[in-house]
C-alpha cells in the first residue's frame, strides 16, 4: 500500500485561545497562592497633615501654680524650689519658667500661671515671684493671683 502524502494548507492557523486561557489559570493560580506579608498590608497609622490648622488633636500646656507660703519658700507644682527668702534672685524658678515658657511657644498655646501666697508670707516674696515672671526671657503675662492659708 501506498503512503498518502499529508495534506497541505495553503494558510496553517495556530489557534490562540487555549494559550490565553493557559495564561489566565497560571495568573488566578500565583494570585490565590501568593500571601500578602500582614507587616506591609495594613499598618492602620495616621499620619499628620501638612494642612495648617488641620491637627484634630492639638496639645495644650496646663496651668502652673506657684506658691509662696508663710516661711517664703517658692513651691512650684508640689516643689519646693527657693527656701532661702533672704536672696532676692529666685533661679529655680526662673529655670522652670523658662523652659515652661518655651514650651508653651512650641505648642502655640499661651503660658498661665496661678501665684497662690500666703496671707502671711512677706510681699517682698511675691515681688520676687512677679519679676521672675515678667523677666525678658520668660515674659508670661497670664497671671492669676489668689491667696491662701495653711492650716
Amino acid at each position: 500500500m501506498a503512503r498518502k502524502p499529508p495534506p497541505t494548507d495553503p494558510d496553517p492557523v495556530l489557534d490562540m485561545s487555549p494559550m490565553i486561557d493557559l495564561s489566565f489559570l497560571l495568573l488566578i493560580y500565583f494570585l490565590v497562592t501568593s500571601t500578602l506579608d500582614p507587616v506591609e498590608a495594613d499598618l492602620a497609622m495616621t499620619m499628620p497633615s501638612t494642612q495648617s490648622g488641620a491637627s484634630s488633636a492639638e496639645v495644650e500646656i496646663d496651668q502652673m501654680t506657684v506658691e509662696v507660703n508663710a516661711a517664703g519658700h517658692i513651691v512650684l507644682n508640689d516643689e519646693v524650689l527657693d527656701t532661702d527668702a533672704e536672696i532676692r534672685e529666685v533661679p529655680l524658678l526662673l529655670d522652670r519658667l523658662k523652659t515652661y515658657a518655651e514650651s508653651a511657644k512650641l505648642t502655640n498655646s499661651k503660658p498661665m500661671v496661678i501665684i497662690a501666697a500666703d496671707d502671711a508670707a512677706k510681699s517682698q516674696r511675691f515681688i520676687d515671684v512677679l519679676n521672675a515672671l515678667a523677666d525678658k526671657s520668660v515674659n508670661i503675662r497670664n497671671v492669676t493671683i489668689t491667696g491662701f492659708k495653711e492650716e
